[in-house]
């Protein structure tokens, strides 16, 4: 019996191994034939459509401002020509940017590679590469005012938007985006439900963001899955304890969605915004809130891609968010100096004074010391922002009355 057993075991094994070899010998699925791909002529493009005008509706910036951001990044997209030349060969910084530019712009990917002649998993390579370089590129960091000169600078620029210097203390402004994304995958999160908004019935991350009197963002960052609200999502970021470290009188306007503090000046809602008082500073809070607004629609509009969900992973998007940040107060920039704007400077409201003072002041125009009228703060009361509606009315300024009528049949 023994023998008759390994009889048949080697005949199986003998069986296996002819199977094993006949299919090594049958033809696999055919692969796509290998070619060269003809990499984009950079310089013959560009020069193209800088005679064309269109550099700039492509790429949401002109050729000087594209060479000045390539040579922020350049050292990081620089890759090694000797391997290059085996792939077929290399694709130059100017390039990697230029693909990375069109997509944020909202090009597809498809005609992305046909023009600049690389394939599909290149695209994506240095697409990623670009966004990781432009994240951590120092000259395009976000920065919140911190020290004394720039919370000086920031409140003097809105001191210079506001009529009559009404609000003249206001560090920045605030307000939340939903940043649309496809459904997440469970390996991305635990609770794909928390993405999804129901005001905006779509999946989205809550981004909060802080912008200067240029639209600017000061701070921008993923604070929390879609169906948190505003004053939840500050909360679970670094904004915060930023906004609480303001010294005492300098403070960040909100919407309505904000609990008020010391530091927090929302407007007012509710029952509170009929009383005149409050209703003529929202009205000048609001010149200023609305700069955050515009912050939003400037990005949205022209990066394209933002207006379709973003279809990256949860790990991705932070860093695509990110990068679109950065190059928003980028093309800003750029603008204000081709207009001869010097960063941080503001031609001041003309309203018959020469100064705005850029804290608060009282009647006889002493700076009033905050934090002597009141002993700390609690959430949901804000001394602050009375005495800013107060100051409002010693100004004799008030809501125009045209706006009033307007702001009547919207109630209404």
């Amino acid at each position: 019996m023994d023998h008759e057993y390994e009889q048949d075991a080697a005949l199986l094994l003998q069986l296996f191994i002819l199977s094993v070899g006949l299919l090594l010998c049958l033809p696999g699925e055919p692969r796509n034939p290998s070619f060269f791909e003809q990499r984009l002529a950079w310089k013959r493009y560009s020069e193209k459509h800088q005679k064309r005008s269109t550099f700039t509706r492509r790429l949401r910036m002109g050729k000087d401002s594209f060479d000045k951001l390539l040579s922020f990044i350049v050292d990081d997209l620089l890759v090694n020509e000797t391997q290059a030349v085996r792939r077929g060969g290399s694709i130059i910084p100017a390039l990697c940017l230029y693909c990375t530019l069109r997509y944020l712009a909202g090009g597809s990917y498809l005609d992305i590679t046909d023009i600049a002649g690389i394939s599909k998993s290149s695209f994506y390579r240095v697409l990623w590469k670009t966004i990781t370089a432009i994240c951590k590129c120092p000259q395009l960091k976000i920065r919140f005012p911190n020290t004394g000169q720039e919370i000086k600078d920031a409140i003097d620029g809105f001191a210079g938007i506001s009529d009559g210097g009404a609000i003249s203390n206001c560090v920045g402004v605030v307000d939340g985006y939903l940043m649309r994304i496809k459904v997440p995958t469970k390996k991305e999160t635990g609770n794909i439900r928390s993405f999804f908004s129901g005001h905006y019935q779509c999946y989205g991350v809550n981004i909060q963001a802080v912008a200067d009197h240029h639209s600017r963002f000061i701070f921008f960052a993923y604070a929390a899955p879609g169906v948190s609200d505003d004053r939840n999502a500050m909360r679970q970021c670094a904004l915060h304890g930023l906004v609480e470290s303001l010294p005492a009188g300098a403070c960040v306007i909100g919407d309505a969605a904000y609990i008020p503090t010391e530091r927090m000046v929302p407007i007012y809602q509710g029952t509170d915004k009929l009383i005149p008082l409050y209703d003529n500073f929202n009205f000048y809070a609001s010149q200023c809130r609305i700069r955050v607004e515009m912050a939003f629609g400037i990005m949205q509009m022209k990066w394209g891609i933002l207006a379709r969900p973003l279809g990256c992973s949860l790990k991705n998007m932070l860093w695509l968010a990110q990068a679109i940040a950065r190059l928003h107060n980028f093309c800003i920039n750029e603008r204000l100096e081709a207009a001869g704007t010097v960063d941080n400077d503001t031609v001041l409201s003309t309203n018959g004074t020469g100064y705005i003072p850029s804290v608060p002041h009282d009647a006889d125009g002493d700076p009033v010391r905050l934090d002597n009228i009141f002993k700390g703060s609690f959430e949901g009361n804000s001394y602050l922002r009375e005495f800013m509606a107060k100051r409002i009315k010693g100004l004799q300024l008030q809501r125009p009355s045209r706006n009033k009528k307007r702001r009547r049949r919207e109630d209404e």
